[in-house]
This record gives structure tokens, C-alpha cells and sequence, in this order.
């Protein structure tokens, strides 16, 4: 591993609490908090459609904010952002409201941190804005929508302890995968398994939509509109091979989620791999330890 020191640009926002909206080139407001204090970090959410607060409200996060400014965003159509305004939810939208939150907050560079969904869109802007990224931070990140997708039905059959033949049962007829995947976390819910895609165990599931559900009112149109938009099926592995800055790929051993081989398909030249022994969010059940590692790659 090649250590690579970067001075990053740090604005008045790196020594308190700031809550904001923040308004795009095209006239979207984004909700975005600026907490804690040092080189910035920005948190990309996942979902697709969720927010950030799943990850601000978490120990783990609160030890990050000792050591870097994180900065939070819902993403446009997400969470406590406003829908798009003009309907826009391409890529390329969703990169460039990043980069103008940069520009706005005065930093040079930042390193970049996505969850999830998020693996999608972090990758493609540090391939598309190379200059503003110092480091990357894939955590559980996917970087192919089927193949994930196609972790989800896999091994949810597993999971249901499904055979060959009652599997192609479950799934004969449905005209696509999303229609497979409909039918196995249906069969999972019905069997009161479904958090074992996810979790190791109910109770992890059940404090995850505790900390979900308190935001009350949020925008979910990104969510809804995301599928049908082809770009975001795209294979985005490929393009990990020209992203330059070190790259800390995190993944999970029982994360069905994402597919717990997923990452091997990851070729960033300067890429640490973290495996963690549990499932799709190590930052809720194992935050202390999740705080080291981050620590550990950022230093």
C-alpha cells in the first residue's frame, strides 16, 4: 500500500453542528449536516431512497465525528430532500449535486464514504470528478444492481431452504428479476426470516427500523423512479480499474444484500480490503469496531 498524504481544504463548518439546505443548479434542495471536526467525510446513503440518518444516529458515527467533519446529505428525492425539480434523477444529476455541495462547502477535496446503493454512485463520481476525491470508502457498496439483486433471490432460497425444484416452483411465471425478488422476500416475510439477508439476527433488523422510522415524513420518489432509468443496471466494476485514490473496500461475510463475493469483482490498483464477519451494516453492529478500521485506513 502506497501512503499518500493529501492537505485538504477545511472551511469554518469543521468545529460545530450546522443543519441546511442546500440549493442545486437546478433549483433542488438537499438536506445536508455538517458535524464534528478535521478532514471532511462525506456519507452517501444508500437505499436506493433511503437517507443518512441511519448511519448519523449511530455510536459508530459519533466516534467519527471525534476525528473528521462528516458531512451528510439526503440525496435528491430521498429522505428529507426535495423531490427533483425537473424530474432529473440521471447519474449524471446525482454526481453533479456532490460535487456543487463541494464547491459550496469550500473544500478542495474530501474523501467520500458510500453504504450500499451508495458503492453505485461514490465509484462514478470519483471516476468522473478524480480531482475532488482523496479517498474512497466502499462500505458494503454495491457496483451491480443484478448482481446483487440476484444475491437477494439466491440466497434467500437458501435461506428458506428451498430445493432446486421448490425454488423453480416459487419462481415460475415471474417475468423478471424484480418479480423474483418480489416473491422471495414475500416467502422470507411470511417465515419471519427476512432479516437474514441483512442481519444476524431480529433484533438488528428491529433497531435498524427504529432508527429508520424516525424520520416520519420523507421523500421516496428517487426510490420509485431509480429502476426504471437503464443506466443504473449497468456493470460498474470494470470502471474500478481507473479510480486512482486509495480505495478502503469494506464487505460483509453474511451480507445477502450486496452478495458476500460481490467484492471480488472490485480491481481499484490501491484498494484495502476489510472483510467483517456479519451482515449489511457493521456501523450498527459493531460500531466500535467499525470506527477503528475506518480510523486505521483514513490515517
Amino acid at each position: 500500500m502506497v501512503a499518500i498524504f493529501l492537505t485538504l481544504t477545511l472551511t469554518a463548518h469543521t468545529s460545530s453542528t450546522n443543519s441546511f439546505y442546500f440549493q442545486t443548479s437546478d433549483s433542488t434542495k438537499l438536506y445536508v449536516r455538517v458535524a464534528g471536526s478535521g478532514s471532511p467525510l462525506l456519507f452517501v446513503h444508500g437505499g436506493p431512497g433511503s437517507d443518512s440518518y441511519y448511519f448519523e444516529a449511530t455510536p459508530g458515527n459519533a466516534l467519527l465525528q471525534q476525528h473528521y467533519t462528516m458531512i451528510y446529505f439526503d440525496q435528491r428525492g430521498s429522505g428529507r430532500s426535495d423531490n427533483a425539480s425537473n424530474g432529473d434523477y440521471s447519474l449524471k444529476r446525482m454526481l453533479q449535486d456532490m460535487e456543487e455541495l463541494r464547491s459550496h462547502l469550500g473544500y478542495q477535496r474530501w474523501s467520500v464514504m458510500g453504504h450500499s446503493f451508495g458503492g453505485i454512485l461514490i465509484t462514478n463520481y470519483a471516476a468522473l470528478y478524480p480531482q475532488s476525491v482523496a479517498r474512497l470508502l466502499v462500505i458494503h457498496g454495491t457496483l451491480n444492481l443484478r448482481y446483487s439483486l440476484q444475491s437477494h433471490i439466491d440466497n434467500g432460497a437458501i435461506i428458506l431452504g428451498l430445493d432446486i425444484q421448490e425454488k423453480h416452483a416459487l419462481l415460475a411465471g415471474a417475468t423478471s428479476n424484480m418479480e423474483q425478488l418480489q416473491r422471495v422476500h414475500q416467502k422470507l416475510n411470511d417465515n419471519g426470516v427476512w432479516y437474514k439477508l441483512m442481519y444476524r439476527n431480529a433484533c438488528e433488523k428491529t433497531y435498524n427500523d427504529t432508527v429508520s422510522n424516525i424520520i416520519r415524513e420523507r421523500s421516496y420518489e428517487f426510490g420509485n423512479k431509480v429502476w426504471s432509468y437503464d443506466e443504473y443496471w449497468n456493470d460498474f466494476t470494470p470502471r474500478t480499474r481507473q479510480i486512482r485514490c486509495p480505495v478502503l473496500v469494506m464487505t460483509g461475510l453474511k451480507d445477502y444484500a450486496i452478495g458476500p463475493d460481490h467484492y471480488k469483482d472490485f480491481h481499484f490498483p490501491n484498494q484495502t480490503v476489510v472483510l467483517y464477519a456479519g451482515g449489511h451494516a457493521p456501523f450498527q453492529e459493531e460500531p466500535q469496531w467499525f470506527a477503528e478500521k475506518i480510523i486505521a485506513f483514513m490515517r
